[in-house]
C-alpha cells in the first residue's frame, strides 16, 4: 500500500498549471492511501483515497484529520481530500468515460469550480452508505457541467455557477437521499442556459429540480418523468424554482407524486425575495397528478400556463392548506403577478384555480380568457380551459378569487351541465359571492359550435346577419369579430 504524506494546505499556495483529470488519473494519483490522527492516547490509520475494481472506483474520504491538517494535498495541491470534500482546485476538469462507476463512501463528495463531462457514466453510494453519500458539487464563476446517459443513485448534483451553465440530458436520477442539497438537481446561485431534458426523477426524498430563493435560474425543462415525486413527509413539489430576470421554459413533462403521501407538490415557480421579474415563465404541455397541488406561481412574476392537464392533485390533508390545479399568489405590496391561462385541463383537484393576492393592493392579474371583440387585441386569449369535477366539502369550486383584483375567465368550459351565466356562478366564489372580493369576468363561455375555425379578411356585404360572441344580432356592427352564415368574420 502506498503511503503519501500528510500536510497543511495554507491560503495562497501556489497551484499546478490546470488540468483535465480521470477516475483512472485520479486513482493513481491519490492511489489508496493511508490517514493518521490522533483518538485520546491513541493514532488512529484509516485507509482512504480512491480504489478500483475493474471499473468501478469508490471514493473514502477521511474520518478525522491531525491536528493542523486541513486536508491531504495530490499533484502540486491540485487534489486534496478533506472529511466533506475530494476537491479538485479551481480550474481544474474532470471527465468520466462512458461505462464507469462512481461510488461514494461514508459523506463522499467531490468537489470542483472547472467543467465536469461525464457520458454513460453510473454514480452512486458505496455499500453502508447509502443514506450518507452525497455526489457532486460543482460551483465557480466559469464553472459547467455536461451530463448525458448517466444514472444517479442516492447521489445528486449541487450546481452554482455565475457564468456557465448545467446541461443534463438523458440521465436517471433514483432514491436522491438529500443529501447533496434539497433537490436531486440543486442550483445555488444565479445563472443562465440550463437544460434538463428526457431525464427521469423517481422516488427522491424531496425535489427533482430545485434553485434557492436567491438562486433564481434560466432553465429549459423538457420532457422529463417524476414519478413518486416525493417520498419525505416535508411539503415540497416536483420541480421548485425561483425567478430571476430569465426565462423559465418548463415543457413536457409528466409529474405524478405519490398520492398516499399529502406533502408532494406539482410545479412551483416562486418569486418569495421580490425580486425583478423580466424574464417570463413558460409552464406549458404538461401532465401533473395525484399530487397536493398542481402548478403554482407566488410572488411576483409573468407565468403563461397553457395546454396543460393538472389531474387530482388533492392529496393534501387540509383543502385551507393546498389542493388547487393552479395556483397564483402574490401577496406582496409591491411586485405584481400576471398569469396568462390558456387550453388547460383542471379536473379533480380539491380547487380548480385559486388567485390570492394582497389584501389592500389589486396586484394579482390572471387572464384565463379574453374574447373582447377583436382578436388583434394584446389581451386576446381564446379560454379554452376546461373544468371537470374540482371541488371539496361536497361543493364544486372552478375557480375562487380570494383577492381584490378581477380576474378574466371567458371562453372556457365549465363544470356545469349547461354552460350558462346562473349555473357557472355556482361553480365560482368572487364578488358576487363576497362584496370585498375581485370580480371574475366568465362569460361568455366556451362554445364548440363558435370556435375560430375560419376567418375571412372583410365582411360579406350580400347579408346583414351578425352575431356577437353571445349569441345576439347586431344591425350595424363596430369593427371587431363576428358571427356571419355559421363562420367567424372580421369588420373593419
Amino acid at each position: 500500500m502506498k503511503k503519501i504524506f500528510t500536510l497543511t494546505l495554507l491560503a495562497g499556495a501556489l497551484i499546478a498549471q490546470a488540468k483535465v483529470y480521470t477516475l483512472a488519473d485520479l486513482a493513481q494519483i491519490v492511489g489508496t492511501t493511508e490517514n493518521s490522527y490522533a483518538s485520546g492516547d491513541e493514532t488512529v490509520t484509516e485507509t482512504i483515497g480512491i480504489s478500483v475494481d475493474g471499473n468501478v472506483y469508490t471514493l473514502t474520504l477521511p474520518t478525522k484529520l491531525a491536528d493542523g491538517v486541513s486536508g491531504i494535498g495530490f499533484d502540486d495541491n491540485n487534489i486534496v481530500l478533506s472529511k466533506s470534500y475530494l476537491t479538485l482546485i479551481e480550474g481544474n476538469d474532470l471527465t468520466i468515460g462512458q461505462d464507469e462507476t462512481l461510488l461514494f463512501a461514508g459523506a463522499g463528495m467531490i468537489e470542483m469550480s472547472g467543467t465536469l463531462t461525464a457520458t454513460n457514466a453510473t454514480f452512486g453510494a458505496a455499500e453502508g452508505s447509502e443514506a450518507t453519500a452525497k455526489g457532486f458539487r460543482i460551483f465557480g464563476d466559469n464553472t459547467s457541467a455536461t451530463i448525458s446517459g448517466c444514472t444517479f443513485d442516492k447521489v445528486g448534483l449541487n450546481f452554482g455557477s455565475t457564468n456557465g451553465c448545467l446541461k443534463v440530458e438523458d440521465c436517471t436520477f433514483n432514491e436522491h437521499n438529500s443529501k447533496s442539497g434539497n433537490s436531486a438537481i440543486n442550483f445555488t446561485s444565479s445563472c443562465t442556459g440550463n437544460e434538463i431534458k428526457n431525464c427521469i426523477f423517481t422516488d427522491n426524498q424531496l425535489s427533482s429540480v430545485a434553485s434557492g430563493a436567491n438562486a433564481g435560474v434560466g432553465i429549459t425543462i423538457t420532457e422529463c418523468t417524476i414519478t413518486k415525486s416525493i417520498t419525505s413527509t416535508r411539503l415540497y413539489p416536483a420541480i421548485n424554482l425561483s425567478i430571476n430576470n430569465n426565462d423559465i421554459i418548463i415543457d413536457g413533462n409528466f409529474i405524478s407524486g405519490p398520492a398516499e403521501n399529502t406533502r408532494a407538490g406539482g410545479i412551483a415557480v416562486s418569486n418569495l425575495l421580490g425580486t425583478s421579474t423580466a424574464g417570463t415563465i413558460y409552464v406549458r404541455n404538461n401532465h401533473v397528478q395525484d399530487c397536493s397541488y398542481g402548478i403554482t406561481l407566488t410572488g411576483g412574476g409573468n407565468i403563461r400556463i397553457e395546454e396543460n392537464t393538472v389531474l387530482n392533485n388533492k392529496y393534501i390533508a387540509n383543502a385551507n392548506a393546498g389542493g388547487s390545479g393552479i395556483n397564483i399568489t402574490c401577496n406582496g405590496a409591491t411586485n405584481e403577478a400576471n398569469a396568462y391561462l390558456r387550453a388547460n385541463t383542471i379536473q379533480g383537484n380539491l380547487w380548480g384555480v385559486t388567485v390570492i393576492g394582497n389584501a389592500s393592493t389589486p396586484n394579482t392579474h390572471v387572464n384565463a380568457g379574453y374574447v373582447g371583440n377583436n382578436r388583434n387585441d394584446v389581451e386576446f386569449n381564446p379560454g379554452e380551459n376546461v373544468f371537470i369535477d374540482n371541488g371539496n366539502g361536497g361543493m364544486l369550486y372552478d375557480w375562487y378569487n380570494n383577492t381584490l383584483s378581477e380576474s378574466f375567465a371567458q371562453g372556457n368550459k365549465w363544470n356545469v351541465t349547461e354552460q350558462t351565466e346562473e349555473l357557472i356562478e355556482n361553480v365560482i366564489v368572487h364578488q358576487a359571492d363576497i362584496a370585498t372580493l375581485g370580480i371574475v369576468h366568465f362569460m361568455p363561455p366556451y362554445r364548440a359550435n363558435t370556435a375560430i375555425t375560419d376567418i375571412e379578411a372583410s365582411a360579406d356585404k350580400d347579408s346583414n346577419r351578425y352575431y356577437n360572441i353571445n349569441g345576439q344580432q347586431l344591425t350595424n356592427p363596430a369593427a371587431g369579430i363576428y358571427i356571419k352564415d355559421g363562420r367567424k368574420v372580421i369588420v373593419k
